[in-house]
């Protein structure tokens, strides 16, 4: 079985913290066996340090991995976004599908697109050249929102995921909303992400504090993803003036996407910007340690698909206080495993937060409860590529 993983956001030695685990969804199917070729697009970028993403420039054509050998083929990203987005599909349609015809030898049994835009528009038509059976994963945005907008891109993602052999959904609300697109349930199967738990499990308060200079007399919570809006990073900023004093510190994990200043400016003029730490991006391998170091994860998320950072948390023993949005009441136990919140409610969140920070027993058996839950309902990326090894292999046999 050969298979062809193309994904967009995928992690490389400039910008690690690029589609984390999407590399630890294709890392697990690799370990089954399974005979995986990368290719990783990148947009073609101006080589100086004033442009974003420059380091881009540097990647090699190919590398050369233990698991895989992974291309970087390049194309034409045309800016600003808000105006020609539709034409970054068919760019990449056009470059990344010569490229893989030219340098993918042999060819594919199968095309596993991870990302309906533009990794699986830009597919549709290699797929069809090579006559192999066509995969596209959802994961949360693009088929929850973009694909409702009515607008050329929205006409794109549909067309990627009917043109599919078979679309993976991350959550059973998220396969909800693609039915709803119009697209045959039976085309839809719901293969959930996992966690490592050999690598996501608790290092200790004191042991994590210390390798990473934090202090052991607070209390710490924490936020894990982009300063987007998405994340609903400011409704937390406007939680934490309930929450934050000289013994609790939020700290914010996670690459800017133009929020940084603004919510800065918010903490200051809150009179909790000396309790708030903006750390930028780290490498996945470091999320476990500030789990461990952590006593309560919070996600404020306005949209989520199916939030890997929540089981992640509960493998390292932290409750979580997050949002009841997207795939995310799929991961939690109300009460058990920490508290869902409404979207868009400060008040409610730093009350569900401030409750754990009263309670370090009941923080200790909401953690404790959670890294259970994850064992026994087999969340683990071992099971998720069992899963999609199956569906391959049906899909195989079938074509």
């Amino acid at each position: 079985m050969k298979i062809l993983e193309v994904c967009q956001e995928f992690p490389n030695r400039y910008y690690p913290q690029l589609g984390t685990f999407i590399k630890q969804s294709i890392d697990s199917i690799a370990n089954q066996k399974v005979n995986v070729t990368v290719v990783s697009p990148k947009p073609i970028v101006i080589p100086f340090s004033a442009f974003p993403y420059h380091n881009f420039s540097k990647l090699p054509q190919i590398e050369h991995t233990e698991k895989y050998d992974l291309h970087y083929p390049r194309y034409l990203y045309i800016i600003p976004k808000k105006y020609f987005y539709p034409l970054t599909g068919i760019s990449y349609a056009y470059f990344i599908s010569r490229y893989a015809i030219k340098n993918i030898k042999p060819k594919p049994d199968l095309l596993h697109a991870h990302f309906s835009y533009p990794d699986g528009f830009g597919m549709i038509g290699l797929a069809k050249k090579w006559k192999v059976p066509f995969v596209i994963s959802a994961l949360g945005t693009l088929e929850r929102k973009v694909a409702y907008e009515g607008s050329y891109t929205s006409r794109q993602i549909f067309e990627a995921m009917n043109c599919a052999d078979k679309v993976l959904s991350v959550s059973e609300d998220l396969k909800n909303h693609i039915v709803n697109l119009g697209i045959s349930e039976d085309k839809v199967s719901v293969v959930p992400n996992g966690v490592d738990i050999e690598k996501f499990k608790p290092a200790g308060k004191e042991y994590a504090r210390n390798m990473l200079n934090l202090p052991q007399d607070k209390k710490i919570v924490l936020f894990v993803g982009a300063l987007k809006k998405i994340k609903g990073v400011d409704y937390l900023i406007e939680a934490a003036k309930s929450f934050l004093d000289t013994n609790i510190s939020l700290y914010m994990v996670g690459r800017d996407d133009g929020m940084k200043k603004s919510l800065e400016k918010k903490a200051h003029e809150l009179k909790i910007g000396n309790y708030i730490k903006f750390t930028g991006p780290l490498n996945h391998e470091d999320i476990p340690l500030w789990l461990s170091a952590s006593d309560i994860l919070v996600l404020p998320s306005l949209s989520e698909g199916r939030p890997n950072v929540i089981l992640e948390a509960f493998a390292c023993e932290v409750p979580v206080v997050a949002t009841n949005v997207g795939g995310v009441p799929e991961l939690m136990i109300n009460g058990k495993t920490g508290y869902l919140v409404p979207a868009k409610n400060p008040m409610e969140l730093s009350e569900k937060v401030n409750k754990l920070l009263v309670d370090r027993d009941l923080r200790i058996k909401m953690g404790k409860f959670g890294r259970m839950t994850i064992i026994q309902r087999g969340l683990t990326w071992e099971t998720h590529a069992k899963k999609t090894i199956k569906i391959y292999s049906k899909l195989l046999m079938s074509s």
